[in-house]
């Protein structure tokens, strides 16, 4: 059974070495998620499904992830490097503006012909370049421009 097929998929990071001897292992996660409480989440690791027992900081800017049944420093070493992907059911883990990750939204119709075409990051901000009648504009994703209500993501501002 392929997973990655089974559901819509995301890239959302890459696993490091392990930290420690319980499993640990530094993770490479798109921002978003840093501050995104991830225990009890499943992900897809090399068409393979791990469920996020722990997930926490890590100095500046490195999170630690450690996966149910992964309990040694050589488990978590069979991991290293593997991407990690998430799938379209966790649309429902939210930031601090009660949004989801815009990732799931690329090539997303917002509204009326507005497509949400990608992101990035600008210190903390997250910009999004939607397309509007052929043009691009960038605008900040927040709650004061987007609503997310019933699966659906909205622009607010025309």
């Amino acid at each position: 059974m392929n997973l990655l097929t089974e559901n819509r998929s995301y890239l959302i990071g890459k696993l490091g070495k392990p930290h420690g001897l319980q499993g640990y292992q530094y993770i490479n996660i798109d921002k978003y998620f840093r501050d995104i409480k991830m225990n009890d989440v499943s992900v897809v690791i090399d068409n393979n499904s791990l469920v996020i027992e722990d997930f926490k900081s890590h100095l500046k800017d490195r999170n630690l992830i450690k996966f149910k049944h992964i309990n040694s420093i050589d488990e978590a070493e069979n991991n290293r490097n593997f991407d990690v992907y998430i799938v379209d059911k966790y649309r429902t883990l939210k930031n601090k503006e009660l949004l989801p990750w815009p990732g799931f939204f690329i090539n997303y119709d917002l509204s009326n012909e507005v497509i949400l075409l990608d992101y990035f990051y600008s210190s903390n901000l997250i910009l999004c370049n939607i397309k509007k009648n052929d043009e691009v504009y960038v605008v900040s994703y927040d709650k004061d421009n987007f609503f997310y209500e019933d699966g659906n993501l909205y622009l607010t501002i025309n």
